[in-house]
């Protein structure tokens, strides 16, 4: 499914778009870790584990924020209870991966590389599945549909961002999503100053984990 490479106009299409990019720094950071566990880099194995974590703590936070702000907004007008599930379903699997990546974090004997990739295949089709499917769902069309307005739909994407930047650790969050998101969408995705994009990120919140990121495929800013 495309993504503008513009803000969209339209206050139908802004969910969507927004769930789009979010989306696409998740599936770039499977498609990046799952060869790995192939050959893991077990020189530098500790900015690996904290790289999977920071993957895995994203998907949770992106899905936490639909579940607080999104979600019931939604369901107001819609039915959203697959959307719901199939959370239940990818949870299940984060859970137990974030568990795995803790626990090698602590002792690195108990690394165990084959095992977290068994679980990242295994569960492939529970979260891309979930992506594809969710926003078919928040299409302009679909809202409309719904009886949502114009401002409904702003307000939406207004408490979704509200919500995503309460919580969550921003060392992890924020570089992950900066580092994951394509060239041409950084200057307008996720919408925030421009000290922010190309200071505080990069220089700042990036810092802290800084071995973290050299698996991203873009820079921070």
């Amino acid at each position: 499914m495309s993504i503008a490479t513009s803000v969209p106009k339209d206050p139908y299409e802004l969910l969507q778009w927004n769930m789009k990019l979010a989306h696409l720094t998740y599936e770039k950071g499977y498609d990046i870790i799952l060869p790995l566990l192939d050959n893991p880099p077990k020189d530098d194995l500790a900015n690996f584990l904290g790289y999977c974590e920071a993957w895995a703590h994203s998907i949770v936070h992106h899905h936490d924020t639909e579940e607080a702000v999104v979600f019931p907004i939604l369901n107001k007008k819609m039915d959203f209870s697959h959307e719901q599930d199939q959370h239940k379903a990818v949870h299940h699997f984060l859970d137990e991966f974030l568990a795995a990546i803790k626990t090698a974090q602590k002792d690195k004997s108990k690394f165990d590389a084959a095992k977290l990739k068994e679980m990242m295949v295994n569960a492939k089709d529970d979260i891309f599945v979930h992506f594809s499917e969710e926003v078919v769902h928040i299409g302009a069309s679909k809202l409309k549909e719904a009886g949502f307005t114009e401002d409904e739909c702003k307000e939406i994407v207004a408490a979704l961002e509200k919500h995503a930047k309460s919580v969550g650790d921003p060392f992890l969050v924020v570089p992950y999503m900066r580092s994951h998101t394509p060239p041409e969408y950084k200057d307008i995705w996720p919408p925030m100053p421009w000290i922010l994009r190309k200071v505080a990120v990069p220089y700042m919140l990036a810092k802290k984990h800084g071995g973290y990121w050299k698996w991203a495929p873009y820079g921070m800013s």
